[in-house]
């Protein structure tokens, strides 16, 4: 269904808990299995303490990190959706803030990200991301609409901001199976990100598409836009 993703992603161990998603740039996924979860000598936990978080702070972010675990292979089927923690240079115009770390003289921005997986595979999957772009959804400069649609939790309705333009694809239903998540009304699925996600990564499954709307409008959608990118070679 899906040909020729991107490459695997690669990344770091971090492990701190923020929702927000710029979807600026191609992020890398944050690696789950090195025991120490905060490298680089200059910790997030020695960061945060230093910001005067207390104890109880840094005892809920553990018991956070503990539910994102490595599943089986078997566990990825299309239409699922998982958040994982992920890592992305920090471009032009974000802000460096707790966020953000320090790598061979880069800095790299780090949050939680969404994925509906469209493609499953040994040792690792194909995904499109569901990003927020700050809360600016297809209004944010640069963003294209006819490649992306809405994305909502069953039993709210879709909701497009004030002055953003008709989007490519209908909005999509995901049904949620953790109740401490929600999908912001800002979220939209970039149909032509193909993301390759390894495995042996720690990932949190929160829900599933909806099957009728899978089948319907995420498998065309990927399809087309994938059909649309220009593979002539140079």
């Amino acid at each position: 269904m899906v040909p020729g993703p991107s490459p695997p992603a690669t990344g770091y161990d971090q492990a701190y808990q923020f929702q927000d998603d710029p979807g600026q740039q191609t992020p890398r996924a944050v690696s789950p299995i090195v025991q120490n979860p905060y490298p680089y000598g200059n910790t997030i936990n020695q960061r945060l303490n230093d910001r005067g978080y207390g104890t109880s702070h840094m005892q809920q972010q553990n018991d956070m990190w503990n539910s994102f675990v490595v599943e089986h292979s078997s566990r990825f089927q299309p239409g699922e959706v998982f958040k994982i923690y992920w890592s992305e240079p920090l471009g032009n115009g974000m802000n460096a803030t707790v966020r953000s770390y320090m790598q061979r003289g880069e800095k790299f921005h780090y949050s939680f990200r969404r994925f509906i997986v469209v493609a499953n595979d040994e040792g690792h999957c194909t995904c499109v991301p569901i990003l927020t772009y700050g809360h600016q959804a297809c209004t944010k400069r640069g963003v294209k609409p006819q490649k992306h649609g809405i994305v909502h939790a069953l039993g709210t309705r879709p909701r497009r901001l004030e002055g953003e333009p008709d989007l490519g694809f209908d909005p999509v239903r995901l049904e949620l199976t953790e109740r401490t998540e929600k999908l912001d009304k800002e979220s939209r699925v970039n149909y032509a990100k193909l993301v390759t996600i390894e495995h042996n990564y720690r990932v949190f499954f929160i829900g599933r598409i909806l099957n009728s709307d899978f089948l319907n409008i995420v498998t065309p959608a990927v399809d087309q836009c994938w059909h649309n990118k220009n593979r002539h070679h140079r």
